[in-house]
């Protein structure tokens, strides 16, 4: 294959991606669109004596995925951020708030901390950091969210660890579909998250 042909088709490749995300060929530019995840628990009032204490400390975003713009993987070392298609509200928050949401729902038996919240003098501390170093749509028509937890004590020191890898299939076309799949993903993590935490503790 000649260099003018294989540039032709990689330009194919994400020509094609791109159109699979916009749903359909051929219409007009699209407008800008922003999208909220989806609210997937309801929230879960905090209980006021639990002795456990945990601390959710603030969610931390792979460098590209820290913009406005939802990302899709279009080949295999490249990706595309959108211009059109934006997240409406911040992604750290959007996910920090799944999180809790989850944690609140699975572990009643534990006070649920933000960083900046006074910490209770009294009972057991744990603290519970994650990285999201993925959480995009890819080429082949999945919603890949992947990263790693940490759970460490009051002083700092590790408990555990683990990485989560979670690859959803899309449902349609659109980016539409794309964020709902995300969440799904996102749910899935979150819920193997609290399940390890409410093992362990």
């Amino acid at each position: 294959m000649t260099v003018r042909m294989f540039a032709g088709a990689a330009c194919a490749g994400v020509l094609a991606t791109l159109m699979f995300l916009s749903g359909c060929a051929g219409t007009p530019p699209v407008f800008e669109q922003r999208y909220l995840l989806p609210i997937t628990a309801v929230p879960v009032a905090p209980p006021e004596d639990a002795a456990r204490r945990l601390s959710i400390e603030p969610l931390r975003l792979a460098p590209f995925l820290q913009s406005d713009g939802i990302v899709m993987q279009t080949g295999a070392v490249t990706i595309h951020q959108g211009s059109n298609h934006l997240w409406a509200e911040d992604l750290s928050t959007q996910l920090q708030r799944m999180l809790r949401q989850e944690l609140a729902r699975k572990l009643r038996h534990v006070r649920l901390l933000d960083d900046g919240d006074p910490t209770p003098a009294a009972g057991p501390l744990r603290r519970l950091e994650v990285e999201v170093d993925a959480f995009h749509g890819r080429y082949d028509g999945m919603a890949v969210v992947a990263g790693q937890w940490w759970l460490r004590d009051g002083e700092g020191r590790l408990l555990t660890s683990r990485p989560f890898l979670i690859e959803q299939p899309l449902q349609a076309d659109g980016y539409q579909a794309l964020v709902k799949s995300l969440a799904a993903a996102w749910q899935s993590v979150t819920g193997e998250i609290a399940q390890a935490l409410a093992a362990g503790w």
